[in-house]
């Protein structure tokens, strides 16, 4: 009870395995926090009728936190493998290049769009019919897993 944690002590608590409790409790307080911050709307991908094909994924995210984020992983039950990618401009036209992560700067607004940032869908597993919607699991490096409705239509929603 020398320790300041007397209470937690008498009940044969250590006071390591109670600051460790409340280091985790305030991790995931501070996890919330930024899953509050940011929003993802709009999302949808295109119509595929074949299975195998590799797809765009679409959507609009607001940051509105004070501090960047990035767009690290998704996942779709549709689809195999996904990547991030911006689109490069070259001689020969537009070109789709995988990257570590999408960035999101600190209150912004970001499009992922054909012709921008997106997230690319690979080897679909089944045909993907206009109409259809999907849940996917999109993870930020900061605010964490976040699931979004993914409609699938040939323009956006």
């Amino acid at each position: 009870m020398k320790d300041g944690w007397g209470f937690a002590v008498a009940r044969g608590w250590s006071s390591m395995s109670l600051r460790a409790a409340l280091g985790l409790t305030c991790l995931t307080s501070a996890t919330a926090a930024f899953a509050t911050a940011l929003t993802v709307q709009g999302a949808w991908t295109p119509p595929s009728p074949q299975a195998g094909a590799d797809v765009g994924l679409y959507m609009t995210i607001h940051n509105e936190d004070d501090e960047a984020d990035a767009l690290v992983r998704a996942t779709c039950p549709f689809a195999n493998f996904s990547e991030r990618r911006t689109v490069d401009v070259g001689e020969g036209g537009l070109s789709d290049r995988a990257i570590p992560n999408i960035p999101v700067a600190a209150h912004a607004t970001l499009e992922l769009g054909p012709k921008t940032f997106h997230v690319g869908l690979l080897q679909t597993r089944d045909p993907l019919t206009a109409g259809q919607s999907f849940t996917c699991n999109i993870t930020f490096r900061r605010a964490g897993p976040v699931e979004v409705k993914v409609m699938i239509s040939a323009s956006p929603p």
